[in-house]
């Protein structure tokens, strides 16, 4: 196999168990996160797959992308590794954008329960 060939082979192998260890780490946590607020523990884990699809696509469409960019480094592997570094970045942003919609979701979610449980009161004490 040609040395460039092995890098891209490298980098993406490499590359690929980031984005799943990172994804399975989000899965995780964002289940027990979901689940304090939907009552649901079937609507939660829905809602946590469909962002841990969304992240798990997204960051392996950029990954493929990444592959494709020339890296003018010494040799394949100063390439593989700058390549790589460019990953953890984009990982870590889109790690950080996945928490912050968790985040969000949550948040409204709470709000409407509150909104909810006010006018169940209101309607309690109504005369």
């Amino acid at each position: 196999m040609e040395p460039n060939v092995q890098s891209h082979i490298v980098f993406l192998v490499v590359g690929i168990v980031l984005v799943f260890v990172d994804g399975h780490l989000i899965r995780r946590s964002g289940a027990t996160y979901l689940e304090e607020v939907y009552p649901d523990p079937r609507v939660a884990d829905s809602v946590n797959r469909l962002i841990s699809v969304l992240f798990h696509l997204a960051v392996l469409g950029v990954l493929a992308l990444i592959s494709t960019i020339d890296m003018s480094a010494g040799n394949a592997f100063e390439a593989v590794v700058a390549r790589l570094g460019v990953v953890l970045l984009v990982l870590a942003l889109a790690h950080g954008i996945t928490i912050w919609a968790m985040t969000r979701l949550r948040s409204r979610q709470r709000a409407l329960h509150l909104r909810a449980e006010i006018d169940e009161d209101r309607t309690n004490q109504s005369p």
